[in-house]
């Protein structure tokens, strides 16, 4: 790739996080001030309850330090509970609390309104041709 599509795609990214990761499609703040750990250690919950600290911060590749930091935040605002392990007497597990599970479906909605909102400026063909694009990429990442 050439410096000038980088330079461009960069500025294209900044500006789509921005609007719709911050704002959202709605141009409304998010539910939750978007914090890349907090979001994707709520989404890990919402598939694996009862979760210890370690594991989390193991999949999500964060320090351990960052990532008891974010479970204390969830847990002080009421999005997540903490349990004792079932095995090990010293450790706390977290699962999402109901407060937590209505967050992740509106966060859930909100990431198919910002998606559909990103696809409705191209035509069919583009949104076919991006969506493709878009998985070799991951495919690619996945490897």
């Amino acid at each position: 790739m050439n410096r000038d599509h980088t330079d461009r795609l960069l500025g294209a990214v900044d500006a789509v996080l921005n609007r719709y990761l911050v704002e959202g499609a709605d141009g409304q703040p998010r539910p939750l001030r978007y914090n890349p750990v907090d979001y994707q250690t709520l989404k890990r919950l919402e598939t694996q309850p009862d979760s210890r600290a370690t594991d989390i911060a193991g999949q999500l590749g964060v320090p351990a330090t960052t990532m008891q930091s974010a479970l204390d935040r969830l847990v002080r605002m009421g999005f997540l509970q903490k349990g004792n392990h079932p095995t090990d007497g010293r450790a706390k597990v977290y699962r999402l609390s109901e407060k937590g599970v209505a967050l992740r479906h509106k966060i859930h909605r909100q990431d198919r309104a910002n998606i559909k909102a990103m696809l409705n400026v191209l035509d069919v063909n583009e949104q076919d041709r991006f969506v493709e694009m878009m998985e070799r990429i991951e495919a690619a990442v996945r490897r």
